[in-house]
């Protein structure tokens, strides 16, 4: 018999943060995402969690930032082939700090 409940992560919102991979609320989480709408692909941040597409998830710290984008974890998350820019991610981290 194949139980339905739903799993404490599925209920609570947990998500694991791509930089450090610690596990946090979706809400103490910044998501990250491709605009594809752009000339060219471009990662943007999504603090809403609205936008479509695949997301990769980071605490709003400068050092989850950059170890996630040392390890290629974004660019593994959002299953691209080649690197993006993430200056504007960058930026948004900037002014939200």
């Amino acid at each position: 018999m194949v139980s339905t409940t739903a799993t404490a992560a599925t209920v609570t919102g947990m998500r694991t943060c791509a930089g450090c991979r610690g596990k946090a609320h979706r809400s103490d989480l910044v998501r990250m995402v491709v605009d594809r709408r752009a000339a060219t692909a471009v990662v943007v941040v999504d603090p809403r969690a609205v936008l479509p597409g695949r997301g990769v998830w980071l605490h709003q710290r400068s050092d989850c930032l950059d170890r996630a984008e040392t390890r290629r974890a974004i660019q593994r998350g959002l299953r691209v082939a080649q690197s993006l820019p993430l200056e504007q991610v960058r930026a948004w981290f900037d002014s939200h700090a």
